[in-house]
């Protein structure tokens, strides 16, 4: 471009060429398409100002017919408002700017030329792609490269001399990847460009590992594309990789550790599954005999329970142990939580009930016991937690129950010659409860007596069977609600009495399920009286 650039107008906008003039270009002007057309090859300009609207031509026709006579010059195009909706178009034929006439500014009008102009230059400057290309090749971080037919370097840029640890790029030039890599990477890599050179297709976004003479391994993503020259033939191959070995060994590492909390997660599943076998193993399958009974319908008591823990292993238990041939301990417990932690309190309890009852002088006795350990095997190993009891001693020679409570909810006794269900309590008719066990070293559990009769029966369960929600979320099936559910199916036998209740409290939540563990215990005296001889199970 020459110092001061001259400029042909085509058209008589009003001030254009004045204003170009002050603004430091040369103009030169010609009054319609024609004047244009015959002017442009008398002169060296730099750049047409091609008004759409002339004498002898109208609307988007006229920049096609000048563009055609006048190749490689940029033209900006002044153009009437309503002829706006061609701009895209002109412009997508070579036009460099396209500007409405209507309220033109003459600075506006001055930066499009300017600029028209500088755009033209690089476009059309011989060093224009080059300057691209070396910005390009110095400065992006991934590695790039050009080859030739036989897959040797043509070209490479900074960054893949780096990985090559060459001084210079130009160093590269005639070498293949066999001077570089290990052979069996070099091979997969030439098998790869062969590929390309015959078919044409590209390949994009490929995970290759790279494998170095000195037995260290990258990985980089790469796209390999074909290249072709000025006709479209395949005369090489061209790509670019970006190193992914950080990412690799963080996937790497997460899948290995995927893995082995799979295989840990498998190993605790299976240990869950074996607890749960061996808790439930320890619950009693079979009960004792009472009165010189041999077989359960001959007893003097007959028992009967419903055992739902809700996951693998249960904080909820209970056990039924002969104290002599007419005395009979019923222990039910609710471990705070439902984990691992709370179904080995329960096999710590189910030993020391175990231990400790038959010399236990009263159930309030046994309690405090087995509190006192509790708050020492807990303060040990500091941890908080703790269990509601509930513990019976039923006597069927003399006719009378003893217990005892740890915070744990009222049995009932189903009274059926009374027609009654009352909560188990003293005489007062009150039952004064001790706190949880393992809270407070040492709590005290008031122990309270009770009459039964033949037909009785009581009912032991955890919070589980009562702490639950209705279907609608409204309601709570409270202890009061248990009750008279059991009173309204009082004189049944006693397996569809619960199995009565058991259903009534899962319709009034509306799930199959329980959300908390549940443990039910049922005892029904069949007689009463004094055994001719030792107990026998």
């Amino acid at each position: 471009m020459r110092e001061t650039p001259v400029i042909l107008q085509v058209g008589h906008t009003a001030d254009c060429a004045n204003h170009l003039r002050n603004a430091g270009f040369q103009v030169v002007q010609a009054p319609d398409l024609a004047g244009g057309i015959a002017t442009f090859p008398k002169g060296r300009f730099e750049l047409v100002l091609l008004d759409l609207e002339l004498p002898d031509s109208l609307g988007p026709a006229t920049f096609h017919r000048f563009f055609q006579a006048a190749l490689n010059i940029p033209v900006v195009v002044l153009t009437n408002q309503w002829l706006a909706a061609d701009a895209t178009e002109i412009i997508a034929q070579g036009a460099q700017e396209c500007l409405a006439k209507e309220n033109l500014s003459m600075p506006v009008l001055t930066h499009a030329v300017r600029n028209a102009l500088a755009r033209h230059k690089f476009q059309h400057s011989s060093n224009g792609d080059r300057t691209l290309l070396r910005a390009l090749m110095k400065h992006i971080p991934d590695a790039i490269y050009f080859k030739d037919a036989g897959s040797r370097f043509l070209m490479i840029n900074e960054a893949h001399a780096r990985l090559f640890h060459l001084a210079n790029p130009a160093e590269a030039v005639g070498k293949t990847d066999h001077d570089f890599f290990s052979k069996p990477h070099a091979d997969q890599a030439l098998a790869d460009e062969r590929e390309i050179l015959r078919t044409g297709r590209p390949l994009v976004g490929i995970e290759e590992l790279e494998t170095w003479p000195d037995g260290h391994e990258t990985w980089v993503s790469t796209t390999k594309m074909p290249l072709r020259d000025a006709e479209g033939h395949v005369i090489g191959t061209f790509g670019i990789s970006r190193d992914i070995t950080e990412r690799r060994r963080m996937q790497d590492a997460l899948a290995r550790r995927t893995r082995e909390l799979e295989q840990k997660n498998q190993q605790i599943a299976e240990e869950l599954k074996m607890a749960r076998e061996l808790q439930l193993a320890m619950l009693p399958h079979t009960f004792p005999a009472f009165l010189n009974g041999r077989a359960a319908g001959e007893s003097a008591l007959e028992f009967f329970s419903y055992y739902h823990p809700s996951g693998t292993v249960s904080g909820d238990f209970f056990t039924v142990t002969a104290l002599s041939d007419t005395r009979v301990g019923v222990f039910i417990c609710d471990v705070m939580g439902h984990d691992v932690r709370a179904a080995l309190v329960t096999t710590m309890l189910r030993g020391l009930v175990q231990d400790l009852s038959a010399t236990a002088a009263s159930p309030g006795q046994l309690l405090a016991r087995i509190n006192r350990n509790l708050f020492s095997i807990f303060k040990e190993t500091g941890a908080t937690m703790y269990a509601t009891a509930f513990y019976l001693v039923a006597d069927v020679a003399r006719g009378e129950m003893h217990f005892a409570s740890a915070a744990h909810p009222d049995p009932l006794q189903v009274r059926r010659r009374a027609g009654l269900v009352d909560r188990l309590a003293g005489a007062n008719g009150r039952c004064v409860k001790g706190p949880a066990l393992g809270l407070f070293e040492n709590a005290q559990f008031p122990t309270h007596s009770r009459r039964m009769e033949p037909g009785d029966l009581i009912a032991l369960y955890t919070d589980g069977l009562v702490e639950i929600d209705s279907s609608d979320r409204q309601h709570l099936f409270s202890p009061e609600l248990l009750a008279d559910a059991v009173r309204r199916r009082a004189q049944l036998p006693t397996t569809d009495l619960l199995n009565g209740v058991i259903s009534e409290i899962q319709e009034f939540s509306g799930h199959p399920d329980f959300n908390d563990d549940v443990c039910l215990v049922g005892m029904e005296i069949k007689r009463l009286g004094q055994s001719p001889e030792l107990f026998k199970s």
